[in-house]
């Protein structure tokens, strides 16, 4: 099947979902526009969502490049949520709309932080446009990674560069785009980022063809990422092979940490590594295909419907009985979105620049998040960096997040030596002990209400045997 035919089976499968939505757009009786603004009065693109739970209506929309929107809707309660990712705050309004209405709103985002100050840029590595099975063209794309606060963007569609120069030509928009492909072969799927021209797929049928594969994209001075290593559709069967940079823990296709789907599983795999002593850093990523993620709307709708959608897409009797055992995570999960930029993963860089954004994602300098902003370093070192030390040392963890923190874990080679719980802040500071002769890397991670989350790449640690 080509990524054509690909995507027309997911448009099909999406067909209930979408009507759905349409008919509450088409009997639209009132009408609400809007502006979205900064503390300065500066506009601002930025995605808006509007919620009837007692109609299980979910309608996902994003402002213009000018921070305008405008949608049409039919009488109701609705709350409104307005966001533009993870440095700025959340805002949620309730409003009623009546026959013929048209309601005005001027909404201010305030910005929790600037990450760039401190060198933090925040950006998707795996996305989608029509130009293989995605929904969007690559300015509304585009427009939708603006809208998420991103910096930079990757795209990544299916064995073909069709949409390169559209792509390039959006770098005037105040993000960096950045050219890539996702390789997919019978084996598994691997992105090649920051290439040049097209890389060959065919055939890809063993190890010696992936490694070939990996070698043409390494030759275009580019970047190789194993994608959704253990998804249930499309994993990657050959995971000893060893000559990839980067490694996909949590693709936004399926719900983070839990196991069961693949990102639990990866997220395992890659402590294996780690514990081997293979410093491969990890991936964050949206692989989003649709930027109003209608899916969301099975967060919504009666179980019984969620099920014969499902059934559809996946038909496979273990998912659907996993499905069953654990509805309300993963309405929770598909309620959150499955939107550019989540998960995102936030580089350390100095200069904003294709090459410094592939340098420090293959260097580990970097955090994953689909929320919270997590900053740790010990002695000043950052993710991807070594510390060597004969004593005992302090790990300083800052947290910021537009939504509330439950808990922190800090993890040494694979195994919790602390673990906090935060109480709803959503500001926090600490600092952990840490012992470098138990183990060689450390990682932090914290939770919000699920699917909150974020987990740093490691800090490496180099014990000198003298104490």
């Amino acid at each position: 099947m080509n990524p054509k035919q690909r995507g027309e089976k997911m448009k099909g499968k999406l067909l209930l979902v979408i009507a759905l939505i349409l008919v509450s757009v088409v009997l639209a009786d009132g009408k609400i526009l809007g502006t979205v603004l900064d503390e300065n009065d500066n506009r601002l693109t930025a995605r808006v969502r509007f919620y009837n739970f007692q109609k299980g209506f979910l309608s996902t929309i994003y402002t213009d490049w000018d921070g305008t929107f405008e949608i049409y809707l039919s009488k109701g309660e609705y709350e409104i949520e307005v966001t533009k990712g993870s440095e700025f705050e959340r805002k949620i309004y309730q409003l009623k709309l009546e026959d013929d209405e048209e309601i005005r709103l001027s909404i201010t985002l305030k910005r929790l932080c600037d990450l760039t100050k401190m060198g933090w840029f925040g950006g998707d590595t795996h996305m989608h446009t029509i130009y293989s099975d995605g929904k969007q063209n690559p300015e509304e794309l585009a427009l939708a990674c603006s809208a998420a606060g991103l910096s930079w963007a990757i795209l990544t569609d299916h064995n073909t560069l069709g949409g390169k120069d559209e792509w390039l030509s959006l770098s005037n928009r105040g993000i960096i785009t950045i050219i890539g492909e996702e390789v997919t072969t019978k084996i598994g799927h691997l992105n090649a980022m920051g290439i040049a021209k097209l890389v060959q797929w065919q055939p890809a049928q063993s190890d010696d063809d992936i490694k070939k594969i990996f070698d043409e994209i390494h030759s275009q001075d580019a970047l190789t990422q194993i994608n959704h290593p253990f998804d249930l559709k499309n994993p990657f069967e050959k995971l000893h092979i060893e000559s990839y940079d980067l490694i996909e823990i949590w693709n936004g296709g399926a719900p983070p940490i839990v196991k069961g789907l693949g990102n639990g599983e990866a997220q395992q795999y890659w402590y294996k590594l780690l514990n081997e002593g293979k410093r491969i850093p990890a991936i964050a990523a949206s692989d989003c295909h649709d930027i109003y993620s209608a899916y969301s709307l099975l967060g919504l709708l009666p179980f019984e419907i969620v099920l014969q959608i499902l059934k559809k897409e996946l038909p496979n009797p273990e998912f659907l009985e996993y499905v069953k055992n654990n509805e309300q995570t993963l309405r929770n999960w598909v309620k959150y979105g499955l939107f550019p930029g989540t998960p995102r993963t936030y580089v350390n860089i100095n200069q904003v620049t294709e090459k410094s954004i592939l340098q420090a994602l293959k260097n580990g300098k970097s955090f994953m998040t689909n929320g919270p902003l997590l900053l740790a370093n010990i002695d000043g070192k950052q993710p991807g960096e070594e510390v060597s030390s004969s004593q005992k040392v302090f790990i300083d963890i800052d947290v910021i997040s537009n939504q509330p923190i439950k808990e922190l874990r800090v993890v040494q080679a694979g195994k919790p030596v602390c673990s906090m719980v935060i109480n709803d802040k959503e500001v926090f500071s600490c600092r952990v002990q840490i012992d470098p002769t138990e183990g060689e890397w450390v990682v932090v991670e914290v939770f919000g209400d699920y699917p909150v989350y974020a987990i740093t790449n490691p800090i490496y640690l180099k014990a000198n045997k003298s104490y």
